[in-house]
C-alpha cells in the first residue's frame, strides 16, 4: 500500500453568522458504501453529505436535537444516533423512520452502533445492549450489560465492545455471550477496529497522574483468542483502522496527524505520512473499498486522501439522484451587457491538447537538483535588531561556514550512491570465493579520505551491498584489518551497535556477562544471556564481521522496549526521532534490564547479585514541601548518570569566562536541586550522588548552546579525572596539584564514548564509537573507531577532538583505574552447567507422542576437546528477498531473505558403536509468521513448528542455541557441508580450527559441489531423493569427511578430486537420474 496523498480538502461546517452563537464543530464521519458520498455529523444535530472526490455539497438536514454521535452507512441511506434517538434517512435527506426514548424508554445514553447482520445492528445504551432491525425500524431484543461501553466494532460474526476501563469484550450476538475479554490498555481506549479475524486497539495509560497515549497498537487473533505482538507507534496511537480488503494491513494515526501504514504481521513493512490537521484529529475513517481515507480535523476541515485517484473507487458507485437541470439560455448576450455575469457563459470544450498537457513519460534533464531541507538549528540563535531607532527590524543569526560552506555559492552535485565504496569479491581476480581478500592501499585511501569541512568517509554511514552471490560476496575485510570484530548494520535496531561495542571493552562488564554464561538460563527475552553470547561470539570472530540477530530478536520481543520506542526496524522509514536520543533511552533500559535479569536468574540460588556493584550509582533523594518543613529522604540506585547543566548555571560560567568541560557537567549532575509542581503541591527535590561505581555510564543532555561551547573548547572531553567525596556529592578535578591529598581521590579513566556523526541532512545522522583498548603484548593503549563493520585505529587527539561541527558526544563510560580488572574471556569455564546436553527441555505446549529420532548423550560420552560431531541445520524464510528493478530491465539485490532456524541435527562422529547416531534433533518454535517453509529443501512441513499441531520434538531457540554453544566451547569439531551459511543464520561464530567443511575440502576453484552429487560421486550413495532430512545430510557429510581423511592419508585426494570434477562436467554435477 504505497502512494497515499491528499486529493481534496474542504470545510464541512457552516459557521454561524451570529458571533454570540456557540461554535459548531464536526463530531463524526462515515463513507457511504453504496454511493460516492461522505457523511458528516455535527454538534448541532445536523447531518450533511458531500459527493465525489471534489466533496461537493449534496444534502444537509436536521437529524437530531443533540450532537450526532455516530453514523452508519446502510443500503437505504444513512443511520445516525444522538444520545436519545436513532434515525434512518435516505440519501436525498428524506426521513424513513426515527425512534426516540419516548417510544423506547431504554434509548438512553446511546453511544455506539455496529452491524451484526445485513439489516440488524447492535446499539449500546445505558446498562443495555439493544438489537435493532433497520428494515423494520423496530427493537428485536434488549440485553442487560453493566459495563460502560465507549467503542464498538464488528465483523458481523463477533462484536468487539470497548469498555471505559481499557478492556475489550468479544461478544457473540447469536448467543448473547461474552466469549473472551482482553486487557488492552491500563487506562482507557481511544479506538478499536475489527476485520475478519483480526482485532486491533489503542488507548491510554496513566503516567504521573496524566492520561498518555500508548506508543503501540495491540493486535489480537480471534481464531485463537490470543494476543499477537503489538505494532510500535512512537508518536502515540490515537486511531487505527484495518484495511477492509487486506486485513493484514492497518492504518494508524496520532492525534497530531502522523499516519503509519503497516503490515500487522510484519511491522517492519511500513510507510509514514503526515496530515496537516492543526491541533488534533476529530474523526478518522476508511472507505469500504480501502482506497480512500477521510480525516476530520479540529477546524472541521475534511481531508480526503487516496492511493491512486485514477484507479480507485470510493464505493459501489450507485448513481446519485440530482434535480433536473434548468434549460440553458441560448439567446444572444452583448459583450457590453454588465447585467449578465461572466460565469453564466460556458466555455467550449477544447479539442486539441493544451500546451500544459505534458506527457507522463517526459524527462527533463538539467543541472538543477532538489533543494536540501533547511537545518532547523539555524534558527535557534536568531535575534531581532532594530535599525537606527526606527521601526525597521531585521532578524539575523550566526552562519556556520565550516558546516555549510561559503554563502551564496552553488554546491557541486554529489550523487547519493556510494559509488566504489562497496567492493565485491567476485569482481576481483580471485581463485576462491571462500578465502578472505583485502582491498589495495589505494582503495583504503578512498574509503578513509578526509575532505575539508565534511566528515571523513570512515565516519559516514556505511551500507552493505549485495551482489547475486549474496552477502558473502561483500568484501568486509577491506573495512577492518584489526582483530576486533565489527557488527553488521543491516539488522533491526542497528543504532544499538555503537553502545554494544562501547560496553564490550569495559572489562568488568564483559567478564560479568561472559562468566554468567556458565549458568543455565533459558528464560525468554533475557538480555543478560544474549549479550553474553554476543560478546563471546565477537571474541571468537577474531576480526570477522558478526551479525547480532539473536540479541536484536530478543530485544524486539520485549514489550517494554517497544513501549519506550526502542524498536527500529531495518526497513522502517525515519519516524522523526533521533537515534542519539533513542540510544540514551536504550542505555538506561539495557542496564536496568540486565540488573533485573540477574536478580531473576539468582532468585532460587545462593549466588550474590554483582551487577549493581559494577554500575550502581547511589543517589540520595530528598523531597521537601515548599510551604512546610515536611521532607522525605530516600536512597536510589541508578545505573547511568544523566549529565547536564541548567541554563542559569551555564550562563553564569560564561559570564565568568569559564568554558565548561565534561568535568563541569559531571560535577553539576552529582548534586542538583529541582523544582517540582504537581496536583499535590510544590516540592523541592535534591539529588546528591553518594557513591560512584567502578564503572560510570554517562548520558549527555546537551542544548544547542552547550554544543556551540564544546566546538570552541579544545579539550572539552577529558581522558581522565579524579573524584573525591564531599557533603554535597563529589568534587571532580582534572589533575592532583597536591599529592598529599591523593588518598582521598579516585582516578577515573575514559574507556570510550558514542558520538553522533551529522550530515547536512537529518538522514545522514548515525552513531559511531571511539574506544581505548590496552595491548597486553606491547603494553600500550590505543584508540579505535568502530563504525558498524568498520574498525579503524585512530589517534587519541583525533578521537577526543570534538571541535568538528559534525561530531557530538552522546554516551560516555569512565572506569575506576584502582580496580585492576582484566578481561576474562573464558570465565564460563568455571562451574559450567552442561546438563542441557543430557536431558530434554521441550517447549511449553508440546504435544504428547512426539516422534523421537535421536538418543541423548550420556555422562560417559561427555564431549572433550577434539570430539567429532556432524551437524546440519534447516531454515524457513520469514521475509522474502527484496530486489530493485532498474530501467534497463536488470535487477539488483537490496536485501537478502531473512531466514530463521527451524531444525538442528547433531550426530556422534567419533568411531565407536554409536558412530553416526544423532544425539540432538531439535525442531525450533518459530513465533513469527512464516513466509516460506522451503519444504523441498528443509523437509519442514506447515505445522511442524507449532506446539499445538506438531508431533516433532519442539524446543525454544534458547535451548538449542545453548546446546550448540556448549559443544563449541567444550572444544568439539563440527563436520558438515556448507557450514558458513548455517553458522551465520544460527548466529554462532566457530573458529576455523573447529570446522571440517566438506564443501571447502572438495572445492577446486570452479564451482562448489552439492552434497547430493558429492555423495553420489564419492560414496556411490543417493541422498535427498525426497525432501531434505538434516539427519541424513549430516550423516552423509560425516561419511564424506571420513573418506576425505582416507584419500589424504594414501595420497590419492588430488587425483580423486580431478576425477569428480571431470565426471561432474559430463553429468552437469547431478546424479544420472536427475539428468534423465
Amino acid at each position: 500500500m504505497v502512494g497515499w496523498s491528499e486529493v481534496s480538502r474542504t470545510p464541512v461546517i457552516r459557521r454561524p453568522r451570529d458571533p454570540s452563537t456557540d461554535i459548531i464543530h464536526a463530531t463524526c464521519s462515515e463513507f457511504d458504501k453504496h454511493s460516492d458520498l461522505v457523511w458528516i455529523g455535527d454538534s448541532s444535530g445536523y447531518v450533511g453529505s458531500y459527493a465525489d472526490t471534489v466533496l461537493a455539497p449534496y444534502t444537509r438536514f436536521a437529524a437530531h436535537e443533540g450532537s450526532v454521535r455516530q453514523l452508519l452507512s446502510y443500503k437505504k441511506g444513512v443511520v445516525s444516533i444522538d444520545s436519545n434517538s436513532i434515525r434512518l434517512t435516505n440519501r436525498r435527506g428524506l426521513l424513513i423512520f426515527k425512534v426516540t426514548n419516548k417510544e423506547i424508554p431504554q434509548f438512553k445514553n446511546l453511544a455506539q452502533i455496529a452491524y451484526i447482520s445485513t439489516n440488524e445492528i447492535l446499539i449500546t445504551a445505558a446498562s443495555n445492549l439493544i438489537q435493532f432491525d433497520l428494515n423494520k425500524g423496530a427493537v428485536l431484543s434488549i440485553i442487560p450489560h453493566e459495563k460502560e461501553i465507549i467503542l464498538m466494532s464488528s465483523n458481523k460474526r463477533f462484536v468487539a465492545l470497548g469498555n471505559v476501563d481499557g478492556t475489550i469484550d468479544v461478544f457473540n450476538p447469536k448467543t448473547n455471550e461474552v466469549i473472551k475479554t482482553f486487557t488492552s490498555n491500563s487506562s482507557t481506549l481511544s479506538d478499536i477496529d475489527l476485520k475478519d479475524n483480526t482485532l486491533v486497539s489503542c488507548g491510554y495509560s496513566l503516567r504521573h497522574g496524566n492520561h498518555v497515549l500508548d506508543p503501540f497498537v495491540n493486535v489480537y487473533d480471534l481464531r485463537t483468542l490470543k494476543s499477537l505482538p503489538p505494532i510500535p507507534f512512537p508518536a502515540g496511537a490515537s486511531f487505527v483502522r484495518l484495511h477492509p480488503r487486506l486485513s493484514s494491513s492497518a492504518i494508524i494515526a496520532s492525534k497530531t496527524g502522523q499516519i503509519q501504514v503497516v503490515d500487522v504481521h510484519n511491522p517492519s513493512d511500513v510507510q509514514l505520512y503526515q496530515v496537516d490537521v492543526g491541533p488534533k484529529i476529530v474523526s478518522f475513517e476508511l472507505s469500504s473499498t480501502g482506497d480512500y481515507l477521510g480525516i476530520v480535523d479540529h477546524y472541521s476541515l475534511f481531508h480526503l486522501w487516496c492511493q491512486n485517484p485514477e484507479l480507485s473507487q470510493m464505493s459501489e458507485r450507485t448513481p446519485l439522484e440530482y434535480p433536473s437541470l434548468p434549460r440553458s439560455n441560448d439567446s444572444y448576450v452583448d459583450v457590453d451587457d454588465h447585467e449578465v455575469p461572466l460565469n453564466s457563459i460556458g466555455l467550449p470544450y477544447y479539442k486539441e491538447n493544451l500546451l500544459s498537457a505534458w506527457s507522463s513519460q517526459a524527462i527533463f534533464r538539467s543541472a538543477g537538483t532538489i533543494p536540501k531541507n533547511i537545518d532547523p538549528t539555524k534558527f535557534d540563535d536568531l535575534k531581532n535588531i532594530r535599525i537606527d531607532n526606527s521601526n525597521t527590524v531585521i532578524t539575523e543569526g550566526q552562519y556556520d561556514k565550516e558546516k555549510y560552506g561559503r554563502r551564496n555559492q552553488a554546491k557541486k552535485y554529489v550523487s547519493l550512491s556510494n559509488g566504489d565504496l562497496g567492493r565485491f569479491l567476485s569482481a576481483k581476480n580471485v581463485s576462491s570465493p571462500l578465502k578472505k581478500k583485502v582491498l589495495s592501499d589505494d582503495s583504503k585511501e578512498q574509503i578513509f579520505d578526509i575532505k575539508k569541512g565534511n566528515p571523513p568517509n570512515a565516519f559516514k554511514k556505511l551500507e552493505i551491498l549485495y551482489s547475486k552471490f549474496g552477502v558473502e560476496d561483500f568484501d568486509f575485510d577491506s573495512y577492518n584489518s584489526t582483530y576486533f570484530s565489527g557488527l553488521e548494520s543491516h539488522v533491526d535496531n542497528s543504532y544499538t551497535n555503537a553502545l554494544i561495542q562501547l560496553y564490550r571493552f569495559v572489562p568488568e562488564f564483559f567478564s560479568f556477562l561472559v562468566s554468567n554464561l556458565a549458568f543455565e538460563n533459558l528464560h525468554s527475552n533475557d538480555l543478560l544471556r544474549e549479550l553474553g553470547y554476543l560478546y563471546d561470539m565477537l571474541v571468537k570472530s577474531n576480526g570477522r564481521h558478526f551479525r547480532p540477530t539473536n540479541f536484536q530478536h530478543n530485544l524486539s520481543y520485549i514489550p517494554e522496549a517497544s513501549q519506550l520506542g526502542l524498536i527500529k526496524k531495518e526497513i522502517l522509514a525515519s519516524d522523526g526521532s533521533s537515534d542519539a536520543q533513542r540510544l540514551k533511552v536504550f542505555n538506561r533500559f539495557l542496564l536496568n534490564k540486565i540488573s533485573y535479569d540477574e536478580r531473576k536468574q539468582n532468585y532460587h540460588s545462593q549466588r550474590p547479585n554483582s551487577f549493581d556493584k559494577i554500575f550502581g550509582i547511589e543517589i540520595e533523594v530528598q523531597k521537601r514541601h515548599s510551604f512546610s518543613s515536611n521532607s522525605l529522604r530516600d536512597l536510589e540506585i541508578h545505573h547511568s548518570l544523566d549529565a547536564f547543566l541548567t541554563d542559569n548555571h551555564f550562563k553564569q560560567l560564561l559570564q565568568r569566562n569559564i568554558n565548561p568541560t565534561i568535568i563541569t557537567f559531571l560535577e553539576a549532575s552529582m548534586s542538583r536541586i529541582e523544582q517540582i509542581k504537581n496536583e499535590h503541591g510544590a516540592f523541592e527535590q535534591s539529588k546528591i550522588v553518594r557513591k560512584i561505581p567502578p564503572v560510570l555510564s554517562v548520558d549527555l543532555h546537551l542544548s544547542q548552546a552547550h554544543i556551540k561551547s564544546i566546538r570552541t573548547t579544545k579539550d572539552w572531553l577529558k581522558a581522565k579525572f579524579y573524584a573525591a567525596r564531599s557533603n554535597n556529592g563529589y568534587v571532580l578535578v582534572e589533575s592532583l596539584r597536591n599529592q598529599d591529598t591523593s588518598e582521598f581521590y579516585q582516578q577515573y579513566e575514559l574507556v570510550g564514548f558514542v558520538a553522533e556523526i551529522s550530515g547536512e541532512i537529518d538522514k545522514d545522522k548515525h552513531l559511531v564509537t571511539f574506544l581505548q583498548t590496552y595491548d597486553e603484548t606491547n603494553r600500550t593503549k590505543n584508540w579505535f573507531l568502530f563504525n558498524d563493520f568498520l574498525v579503524l585505529p585512530i589517534a587519541e587527539e583525533e578521537a577526543l577532538n570534538l571541535q568538528y561541527w559534525w561530531k557530538t558526544p552522546v554516551t560516555l563510560v569512565y572506569r575506576n583505574t584502582s580496580t585492576d580488572s582484566k578481561f576474562c574471556y573464558d570465565g564460563w569455564k568455571y562451574n559450567i552447567n552442561d546438563e542441557i546436553l543430557y536431558r530434554d527441555h521441550f517447549a511449553a505446549g508440546t504435544r504428547e507422542g512426539k516422534r523421537i529420532e535421536y538418543e541423548l548423550l550420556t555422562k560417559e560420552e561427555a564431549p572433550n576437546p577434539g570430539t567429532l560431531v556432524a551437524i546440519d541445520a534447516e531454515f524457513v524464510i520469514i521475509e522474502e528477498e527484496q530486489f530493485e528493478l532498474k530501467s534497463n530491465g536488470s535487477r539488483s539485490l537490496l536485501k537478502p531473505s531473512y531466514q530463521t532456524l527451524a531444525r538442528v541435527s547433531v550426530l556422534r562422529g567419533d568411531e565407536g558403536p554409536k558412530f553416526g547416531v544423532p544425539f540432538i534433533d531439535d525442531y525450533v518454535v518459530v513465533h513469527e509468521p512464516i513466509h516460506d517453509y522451503l519444504t523441498s529443501f528443509s523437509g519442514i512441513e506447515p505445522g511442524d513448528l507449532d506446539p499445538q499441531t506438531s508431533n516433532k520434538p519442539l524446543v525454544e531457540r534458547e535451548v538449542v542455541y545453548r546446546k550448540l554453544w556448549l559443544l563449541l566451547n567444550l572444544g568439539c569439531v563440527f563436520v558438515g557441508h556448507g557450514l558458513t551459511n548455517d553458522f551465520r543464520t544460527i548466529n554462532i561464530s566457530v573458529p576455523k580450527s573447529q570446522v571440517r567443511d566438506t564443501a571447502v575440502f572438495f572445492y577446486k576453484g570452479q564451482r562448489i559441489l552439492s552434497l547430493r552429487y558429492l555423495a553420489y560421486s564419492l560414496l556411490n550413495k543417493r541422498v535427498q531423493t525426497g525432501n531434505h532430512d538434516s539427519i541424513e545430510d549430516a550423516h552423509t557429510a560425516l561419511l564424506i569427511y571420513k573418506e576425505y581423511e582416507i584419500l589424504k592419508s594414501n595420497g590419492s585426494f588430488e587425483e580423486t578430486l580431478n576425477t569428480i570434477y571431470k565426471e561432474g562436467q559430463i553429468l552437469k554435477f547431478k546424479p544420472p537420474e536427475e539428468n534423465n
